[in-house]
């Protein structure tokens, strides 16, 4: 399933610093493996910053950490941690 706009939220404390931004994504309708896919946060390239993180549920019911490691030309690219208890 795409990536779906609306289940994207900014956790950040504070905008217009230097600290990785901090966001969430609330991916119960995408599974692990497309989350951590290239590209799948292209539409919001905007927004993001090398270093950013994104905590994403996903619907294995697998949560990862995405780090953003690069984006170039609206290509967003992350690496994923799954979290596990």
């Amino acid at each position: 399933m795409a990536f779906d706009r609306t289940l994207f939220a900014n956790n950040s404390m504070g905008a217009g610093n230097s600290a990785p931004g901090i966001f969430s994504y609330k991916g119960s309708t995408n599974t692990k493996a497309e989350v951590i896919a290239d590209s799948f946060f292209d539409d919001i390239a905007d927004r993001l910053e090398v270093d950013d993180l994104i905590y994403s549920s996903t619907s294995d019911t697998t949560p990862v950490l995405l780090c953003v490691v690069s984006i170039s030309a609206a290509d967003v690219v992350v690496t994923g941690y799954p979290l596990v208890a």
